[in-house]
């Protein structure tokens, strides 16, 4: 019997094979070990916009994804005109079911989520380094929304957070923004049994 990993696994699988063909960083060989962990990861974060914004079309889903060099720390991002909610989305997927069920996200990666830099417009990092193609669609999307003083601003962290990590500790680390974790618990329960139930998509 497989456990919910194997079947995590197996969903990330099957989101990533649905791919075009043309976007190879999904479709690697199975003996490409880390091109395919990069590619399950990537589907992670798939998982989650499915599942919880009902995107069902994955282009639509790809064009939320700005995990790349030079991405602000932020792997995704979504802008919920219902809701009038801007997302920003961290994710860590782990390789085996021990280290994604045990293993914590370093700090530091939280702490790169450069997201008082994009909410201020700016297009490059502290270096003046630019940020990435994605990134500055993402900012120009945020800057042309007229009511944009409706909204309010959430970091989602797709990966388990040390216990004794506070709610204020977690905003200061995110930029000021207030953060939700989805650990290994949440994933199982919110993203992945949802799914394969068939009973995923409620408004957030």
């Amino acid at each position: 019997m497989q456990n919910k990993y194997d079947i995590l696994v197996n969903v990330l699988d099957t989101i990533r094979k649905k791919a075009p063909e043309e976007y190879k960083k999904y479709h690697p060989l199975d003996s490409e070990f880390e091109k395919l962990n990069q590619a399950r990861s990537r589907a992670y974060i798939h998982l989650f916009l499915k599942v919880k914004f009902g995107i069902l079309d994955f282009l639509e889903r790809e064009n939320y994804i700005t995990d790349e060099s030079n991405d602000a720390g932020i792997d995704a991002y979504y802008i919920d005109v219902d809701t009038k909610t801007i997302y920003f989305i961290q994710s860590k997927f782990r390789i085996t079911k021990e280290n994604f069920e045990n293993k914590d996200i370093k700090l530091s990666e939280i702490l790169s989520m450069e997201t008082d830099r994009i909410l201020d417009g700016n297009i490059c990092n502290e270096e003046e380094i630019k940020y990435n193609n994605k990134i500055q669609q993402m900012i120009s999307k945020i800057s042309d929304i007229e009511d944009i003083a409706r909204y309010s601003y959430k970091a989602i962290i797709l990966a388990n957070v040390k216990d004794e990590i506070k709610r204020s500790q977690l905003q200061k680390l995110t930029g000021g923004l207030p953060g939700e974790v989805y650990n290994f618990q949440r994933c199982y329960t919110e993203l992945l049994f949802p799914l394969i139930t068939g009973t995923f998509y409620n408004v957030y």
